[in-house]
């Protein structure tokens, strides 16, 4: 991002039904914060703009990229570790979030354009006096409502108007995978994952094998799948990483590791590789 430099802007208090913006910051993560757990009483909106890294949520990690946006909500334990040695440019929202008009999972991605966008009307910012002051104006609360307003769509918490028609506004295969990063578990049923969308089980899988050619069952897999391919590049067992998956049993975990990629997750983990789309 050109002429890039630290940015903060206090007691934005924009408010509209539901939500609450209190400030913003764009900054790079600090090499030292790494893997320093925290929380905060707010809800917190992060938007990737460059560099990569994984972001831990309350023990769900997440794959952070340019375009990644990541909500954590009040008082659930976070931290950030990079990948690369340039550190990550994120953009920092803290909001107070109420209900949305959609169905709210934890990470999402912005679109190519998305991303192009937000970054034009960041840049927007720089060439503001009033910044330099920490003053609001109107065009500065544009800005920030024009980027927060695309965040929460790729997150699932608004939900885009249509006006011409009834259909689906976004990817059910992909809200779906979403929910599973964050609602997954050995305890959690399908028939539990299939009532956060808001679809009976069935009528679910129909619709997802329409869309994607899988059913809820194999996007299960596919999701835990690369879970556990981040997990094995850790410093953990294969236990704690079938565990982590949501996979309890360390024996059927191998197996099923096995069966999904070729390979035990001992004989990945020493020699890591590509998945497959």
């Amino acid at each position: 991002m050109k002429n890039y430099r630290p940015l903060l802007i206090q007691d934005l208090n924009l408010q509209m039904p539901g939500l609450k913006i209190l400030r913003l910051r764009l900054n790079r993560h600090l090499p030292e914060a790494r893997w320093n757990e925290h929380s905060h009483e707010h809800d917190q909106v992060l938007i990737y703009l460059n560099g990569r890294g994984q972001q831990r949520v309350e023990g769900t990690l997440f794959t952070a990229g340019p375009g990644t946006v990541i909500h954590i909500p009040p008082g659930k334990p976070h931290a950030f570790e990079q990948h690369a040695t340039r550190p990550p440019l994120c953009l920092v929202l803290d909001v107070e979030m109420g209900t949305g008009r959609g169905v709210s999972h934890t990470c999402d991605q912005l679109t190519a354009d998305q991303l192009a966008e937000t970054k034009a009307r960041l840049s927007t910012l720089f060439r503001h006096q009033q910044i330099e002051r920490r003053e609001m104006s109107f065009r500065v609360a544009a800005v920030v409502l024009d980027v927060l307003d695309m965040a929460l769509k790729a997150i699932g918490w608004l939900t885009p108007v249509n006006r011409f028609s009834t259909s689906r506004h976004f990817s059910i295969s992909k809200r779906v995978e979403r929910l599973l990063e964050s609602k997954d578990g050995a305890e959690v049923t399908l028939e539990e994952i299939s009532k956060h969308t808001g679809y009976q089980h069935d009528h679910l899988n129909r619709l997802l094998r329409t869309e994607c050619g899988l059913t809820l069952g194999q996007l299960r897999s596919r999701t835990r799948l690369k879970r556990a391919v981040a997990l094995l590049a850790e410093d953990l067992t294969i236990q704690e990483v079938g565990e982590k998956i949501g996979i309890l049993d360390a024996n059927y975990f191998a197996r099923w590791f096995r069966q999904q990629t070729g390979v035990s997750p001992s004989e990945w983990k020493r020699n890591p590789r590509e998945l497959g789309a």
